[in-house]
């Protein structure tokens, strides 16, 4: 069974038909063109929108495999869509990063478009992830035999610089075979 189409990535804005609808970061009307998408509701109906860009060159819509929203990157200004809804569900990442974390680390798409990775920082888990100031704060899970908990770490995005987490915990201690020597 192939999947129902949800969207289509437009060109330009049509000259004809219903008139789009803009969306913006504010919720606020803008007058140009931006990222154009059609969407396709699940009544057979569709829409257009017309996203407000952000200012870097990224466009792309990634699609959610547990429900039917979307994320649209509409230059580096993402938007989480409903295709059977004119408003976002949530706006972020306006004109600055995006982070995104599996278990392990994060990944950073910078405002260009570029992304990359940090080093491991959890065995198996990281939670109760936050940002602020261009740091990521969070917990890091450590399932070893002995510890079997949530470790604090933080990163820092600048730098590129990891302080705490679970994965690198015990490689700073001292060799047990170097106390002796």
């Amino acid at each position: 069974m192939m999947a129902e189409k949800q969207y289509e990535i437009l060109n330009s804005l049509p000259t004809y038909g219903p008139m789009y609808v803009p969306i913006s970061d504010n919720g606020e009307p803008f007058y140009f063109e931006g990222f154009v998408v059609r969407f396709y509701k699940t009544d057979g109906a569709e829409w257009v929108a017309n996203f407000q860009p952000g200012s870097t060159d990224l466009k792309q819509i990634i699609s959610f495999e547990k429900n039917k929203n979307l994320l649209i990157i509409a230059c580096g200004t993402c938007y989480i869509m409903n295709p059977n809804e004119t408003k976002p569900i949530e706006v972020f990442g306006v004109n600055d990063r995006v982070v995104l974390h599996d278990q392990t680390g994060l990944t950073i798409i910078e405002p260009d478009g570029t992304h990359w990775n940090t080093e491991r920082i959890s065995w198996d888990g990281l939670a109760e992830i936050k940002i602020e100031d261009n740091l990521v704060y969070g917990l890091a899970y450590n399932p070893m035999h002995d510890a079997d908990e949530w470790v604090g770490f933080k990163y820092d995005l600048d730098a590129k610089t990891l302080t705490g987490g679970s994965f690198y915990e015990f490689e700073n201690k001292k060799k047990w075979w170097k106390v002796w020597s």
